[in-house]
């Protein structure tokens, strides 16, 4: 029976959800090993509530281990005293070494929500739905020494949907990922392990995110805020008078020809709209910076903003 080792995020969906069909899979369950908790920040958190993947194993008696460094030579020589057959890594947030990638006998498999070689790095789907991709989905890859670079065992494609949020695509990839936990599994202790090499072609690499990446600006058009807004509701914001607003929701509206990119155009039934590249937007519900949610009629007016005003600041 294949002997496997787990290396996840703790408060992540993603880790968690194929941790459990890991747990329904014929195979030897050596260790799991989660990252240190200053690195499980993600845009898939989400600590279930009947426990973690840590949790199920310490049920069970099987090693937990969360190293800081996972180059620490102690945690090293722990995996190879194991003698895994396989690693399989969903969520983990820290690189392994060429050292530590020498170790299982049979693979090292990444589970990467992307469908590689585009989105190679952090927050695929994010930075998918933010570049308004019509297909995401999840590769399971063998690791190597670049970035979410290594041959492709397996992978599965996932159409984008209209307004989708990173969490419901997400679920959606991972509704599809979960069965390949077990035919990753499978195939390894058949010996038959599928690899191919990722083409040079359409090759994506995409980093952390900051502040910046969730600034809206008038001058965007309509679709790309309604786009980035509904992929992260209440995490981006627009600038009126000096103020950040974090928009929950946001459409595009009529056009309104020859107003200027931040003009405020209408305010009723709760709602504002503004003028937008090419267009207008229509703002229902922002968050403030005290953190009540209100219409963006009742925001903007409380500022002073008529029609006809600019947001400014902006």
């Amino acid at each position: 029976m294949v002997r496997v080792v787990f290396f996840g995020s703790s408060d992540s969906v993603f880790s968690n959800r194929h941790f459990e069909r890991l747990l329904e899979s014929r195979c030897e369950l050596a260790a799991v090993v989660d990252v240190p908790p200053a690195r499980r920040a993600s845009t898939n958190a989400s600590r279930p509530p009947g426990g973690t993947f840590v949790d199920a194993a310490r049920a069970r008696g099987v090693p937990c281990l969360e190293p800081s460094r996972s180059s620490d030579p102690g945690f090293i020589a722990e995996i190879q005293r194991l003698q895994p057959d396989l690693f399989i890594a969903v969520g983990y947030m820290l690189l392994l070494g060429s050292t530590l990638l020498a170790v299982p006998r049979l693979c090292a498999a990444n589970f990467h929500a992307s469908l590689l070689p585009a989105y190679r790095g952090k927050h695929p789907v994010f930075w998918a739905l933010r570049n308004g991709e019509p297909w995401c989905g999840l590769t399971v890859h063998e690791m190597s020494a670049g970035l979410d670079t290594g041959d492709i065992i397996f992978q599965v494609r996932v159409p984008v949907q209209p307004g989708d949020s990173v969490s419901a695509l997400y679920d959606r990839i991972m509704a599809e990922s979960e069965p390949l936990v077990s035919r990753l599994v499978g195939a390894a202790a058949a010996g038959s392990l599928p690899r191919r090499a990722q083409p040079a072609e359409g090759a994506s690499y995409f980093g952390a995110t900051t502040e910046a990446d969730f600034h809206i600006l008038p001058s965007f058009e309509p679709p790309v805020i309604a786009r980035w807004v509904a992929a992260t509701p209440g995490q981006c914001f627009i600038v009126a008078a000096g103020r950040k607003f974090f928009l929950l929701d946001a459409a595009p509206a009529s056009p309104r020809p020859g107003s200027n990119p931040g003009t405020v155009l209408e305010l009723g039934g709760g709602g504002c709209v503004i003028a937008a590249g090419g267009g207008s937007v229509r703002l229902c519900r922002v968050r403030g910076g005290d953190g009540m949610v209100v219409g963006a009629e009742d925001a903007f007016r409380g500022l002073g903003l008529v029609e006809g005003a600019s947001l400014g600041g902006t």
